[in-house]
């Protein structure tokens, strides 16, 4: 192996790992966001109320969990085991889920008793579950991806983390469909075996991941007073004013935030919304509507993420923005019930839906491929990650607690319900989720036309000093590479 190579975010090995240990922990978010919620639909109960709590806690064990472990690789300089041991009991966690079905079946004082445990067990596995994918995906791996992220590497590190979720979309409904449909005499789906083989995919990554995965060589332990005082650091606001682009990184953290607020109002519920409001019988069937569009969005992301790579982000973002905008339109305005055919993916009837997935889907691919660049960029080299707790909060916590909230108001106010058999109460998302979505979805180009021109002042500045012979690393939105440092005059 060419460790320098490798430390430049180059090489075979360190693709290889970077992919698979991208894919897997978008493979396993995707189970999460897209089947647990139908799993508690089918098996346990059509309260969206658990739902909604299941997002939240999920969301804000995420980012506690992300702050702390964030932190303590940091201080120990070292991300390699956090990482492997972190992915081996996430992916036994993930499995553990599955278990709560029978549940139901045990005997209580009332079938009502026997579905809120079931359903509270759901919502508290997930925490520990989210909790524990937090330390080894976003305190660990980002900030293990981060230290490998370079100038020359940067649009590809990008675009993998803009496509690699739709991918794991892809896989996650398509393939996850197949699954559930295998054993099958209830007709709710097994969940069980989809879940218990996430879980061994995971658990295996893990221990791939002990034995080839490797720190940065020049990772060193960065400890800066007491553990909670590092832990914390990202909200100390007075030496958050001495870094050079904390406006600039803050604006693009709200451009993010109030584009995954409209995002979280429906795509936790597009499952169940596909099910029980257009009527779709089988998961496999929706989950290939959103595989063709999907693949197609992914074919458009490639090209238009070298923009990311020509200093053009705030374009890449534009972009994202209208295409999502289009999509949660023609999703409101053309499809429902009467004009889709639910008893098959491959009909006529069924363009206008692919055509929306497949303009949403491209949106949300570029702004997080955009973003995840943008703001990972501007981190202090020294504290990555620390402040992947902060990025945290911006685009998971803030997003699902907001964007949640407001689609379970929308369901309960404008979606139809009823009850079930024990006189709980059901209800479905209604297409109302994307019109309202598309509203927020517009307002994320008022924080992004603030975030542009910080952005445009800095790349100026960093174009005039690169014309100069100087390399000055407070301008750069990546680590310059080797080559780029090595004719230059460098300033930190």
């Amino acid at each position: 192996m060419d460790i320098k190579k490798y430390d430049q975010g180059q090489g075979k090995e360190f693709t290889l790992s970077f992919l698979l240990l991208c894919l897997c922990g978008q493979l396993c978010w995707n189970v999460e966001n897209q089947w647990f919620n139908t799993f508690m639909y089918r098996w346990i109960t059509q309260d969206v109320s658990y739902v909604t709590a299941m997002v939240i806690i999920s969301a804000t064990l995420t980012c506690i969990s992300t702050f702390i472990f964030g932190a303590y690789s940091d201080r120990k300089g070292k991300r390699k085991n956090l990482l492997g041991w972190g992915y081996i009991i996430w992916g036994v966690t993930t499995y553990a889920v599955g278990l709560c079905q029978y549940l139901t079946g045990l005997e209580f004082s009332t079938p009502q008793v026997a579905i809120i445990i079931a359903a509270s067990s759901v919502v508290a596995l997930d925490g520990v579950m989210s909790f524990v994918g937090s330390i080894a995906y976003d305190a660990t791996f980002n900030a293990w991806t981060n230290d490998h992220t370079t100038e020359k590497n940067k649009g590809f590190v990008g675009t993998i983390y803009g496509v690699m979720p739709v991918i794991a979309t892809i896989l996650g409904t398509v393939v996850g469909g197949i699954i559930l449909d295998i054993d099958n005499p209830t007709g709710k789906g097994n969940y069980q075996l989809l879940f218990g083989l996430m879980g061994i995919f995971v658990t295996l990554c893990g221990v791939f991941t002990l034995i080839f995965v490797k720190d940065k060589s020049t990772l060193k332990p960065q400890k800066e007073g007491t553990f909670m005082q590092q832990a914390t650091s990202a909200f100390r606001f007075k030496e958050l004013k001495s870094l050079p682009n904390i406006k600039e990184m803050l604006l693009a953290c709200i451009v993010i935030c109030v584009y995954f607020i409209s995002f979280n109002f429906y795509f936790v519920h597009l499952g169940n919304w596909a099910l029980f409001e257009l009527g779709f019988e089988k998961e496999f069937d929706f989950g290939v509507i959103e595989g063709i569009a999907m693949i197609f969005g992914i074919i458009l992301a490639f090209p238009i993420s070298k923009l990311i790579d020509k200093d053009r982000i705030p374009l890449v973002c534009v972009i994202g923005l209208v295409a999502s905008f289009l999509g949660l339109l023609i999703i409101y305005f053309f499809v429902n019930s009467n004009t889709i055919d639910p008893t098959t993916a491959f009909s006529v009837k069924n363009i206008p839906m692919i055509i929306a997935c497949f303009f949403f889907g491209t949106g949300e691919i570029l702004m997080t491929e955009a973003c995840m660049i943008w703001v990972r960029g501007l981190f202090p080299e020294n504290k990555r990650g620390c402040f992947e707790g902060l990025r945290c909060v911006f685009f998971v916590w803030i997003p699902m607690l907001i964007g949640t909230l407001c689609g379970d108001i929308i369901i309960k106010s404008l979606g139809n319900f009823g009850t079930d058999a024990y006189g709980m109460k059901q209800y479905y998302p209604p297409k109302e989720l994307f019109l309202w979505a598309s509203f927020v979805v517009l307002a994320t180009f008022i924080p992004l036309y603030y975030a542009a021109k910080v952005y445009k002042k800095r790349i100026t500045a960093k174009k005039e000093a690169l014309a100069k012979g100087i390399i000055d690393a407070s301008l750069f939105d990546a680590i310059p590479d080797d080559e780029m440092v090595s004719n230059a005059k460098v300033v930190k």
